[in-house]
Formats: structure tokens, sequence, C-alpha cells
């Protein structure tokens, strides 16, 4: 989403999207006094303007990312602290920090950002490929299949480019407990959002919107917030202010 439809959204109006929101656009504009000529207004062009504008997810964009969880799952699977939390704070953290296009929509939720749907397709496509099973009341949640391992070619032609970065990211966080990756995760879309509404950091802000994501981040003092942050920047993951 470009700045001008992440600021119109924000302020509760966003581009018409269907025929009836078209109609409900232009009876909701009809009363008011335009400097503009109102005339020149074509709000059937703006959806199909808008709709052009974005990229169109195909079945190989979810399937680099059901291959990208598959490597995560690959490394950590023997750990005890790996579950869907923990996998997807590693997904978002690919997405956000290393700047990957995983086509998730990673939602406001008690754990941090987290996709439900997401997951879903993640565990319905490692079965469907016989790499892994998610086994809800085991220890180790995620098993290997019959064909564990068989995302390898893909990995490595999809994300030559990342391969070091990605790996890096795993390793950092191999022996991450999920309440210490749900910290830095909830930090780093905090620091995030503030960078993308213009303002100046500063940790303040970063504490306000942290318990204000939900009554959930009540069980993290601000002392193990700053750590966490310390540690983040030392490790070189925070997000940075895009370039105009």
């Amino acid at each position: 989403m470009d700045k001008i439809s992440a600021f119109l959204n924000s302020t509760g109006f966003g581009f018409p999207e269907s025929s009836d929101q078209i109609d409900q656009f232009r009876l909701t504009f009809k009363s008011f006094e335009f400097k503009a000529d109102i005339n020149k207004i074509d709000p059937t062009a703006i959806l199909l303007a808008s709709k052009k504008s974005t990229k169109e997810i195909t079945g190989i964009d979810y399937h680099k990312r059901t291959v990208l969880a598959a490597e995560i799952v690959y490394q950590l699977h023997h750990e005890w602290s790996l579950g869907h939390v923990k996998l997807q704070k590693l997904m978002f953290l690919c997405q956000n920090s290393l700047g990957m296009a995983i086509h998730a929509n990673f939602l406001k939720q008690a754990m941090g950002p987290y996709d439900p749907s997401l997951m879903r397709s993640i565990d319905s496509q490692f079965k469907k490929n016989e790499w892994f099973e998610f086994r809800r009341g085991s220890n180790q949640k995620y098993w290997p299949l019959a064909k564990s391992g068989g995302h390898k070619e893909w990995f490595e032609k999809y994300y030559k480019d990342k391969l070091i970065q990605i790996n890096d990211l795993i390793g950092i966080f191999r022996k991450t407990k999920t309440s210490e990756i749900e910290l830095i995760a909830t930090i780093f879309a905090c620091w995030k959002e503030i960078l993308e509404e213009g303002n100046d950091f500063n940790s303040q802000l970063l504490h306000s919107k942290f318990y204000n994501w939900a009554d959930e981040k009540k069980k993290f003092s601000e002392s193990e917030i700053n750590r966490a942050m310390e540690w983040m920047l030392e490790k070189g993951i925070y997000p940075v202010q895009a370039s105009e």
C-alpha cells in the first residue's frame, strides 16, 4: 500500500473497491463543496487504477513462503521453542528486517504480529508435500515426514541472494524462547509504525505503543523492553526509515 492509500485508510477513508462503494462514494460527496471540478472526479477510474497498481499474488508467491517456512522448521524442528508463534515471528522478521515479500497480513494480536491464515496454509502445504506435520500436544511441535528436506532445492533457487541473511537470522533465534521473540517482534512492529507515521523515534513513544498493543503486553516490564531494544540495535534487527 502506498503512502496516500495508507493515510486515507488511517482516516477511515480508502479508495472504492467495488461498485457499491463507488455508488456510496458519489452519495457521500454529493453535498460537499469542492474547489476542484466535481465532474472531473471519476471513482471508477480510481478503482481501476488502484487495482492495476496492486501486484497479483500468484501460486509461486505462496509456494515461496511455504519453502521459506520449511527451511526455518527444517533447521529448528528439534528445538522445543519452535511452534506456530515462533515460526510466524521469524517469518515476520524475514519480511520486515530482511525486506522479503512473504505476502502475509500480520495483524495485531495478543501474541504480537500474527497471520492465522498464513499458519493454516503452511501447515496444510507441509502435510501435502510430506515435509512436516504439526502436532499440537507434543513437546516437539513439527515432526519430519517422508519427504522432509525436499524443499531444499526450491529454497536455494528462490532465495539464492538471501541465503546468508536468512541463515544468520535463524541462527540468532535458534535458542530464543517464544516469549522473547514475541517481545522482539512486537517492538519491531511498534518501532516500524512510529517511523511510518513520520514521528521522531523515542523510547517513551515506543513504550506507549507497545502497551497499547494488547493487555497481554503488560507481562513485559519497561526494562525488558529497553534491554530488547539494545539487543536489536546490537544485532541490526530493527526497522529503518524508508527513503523518500
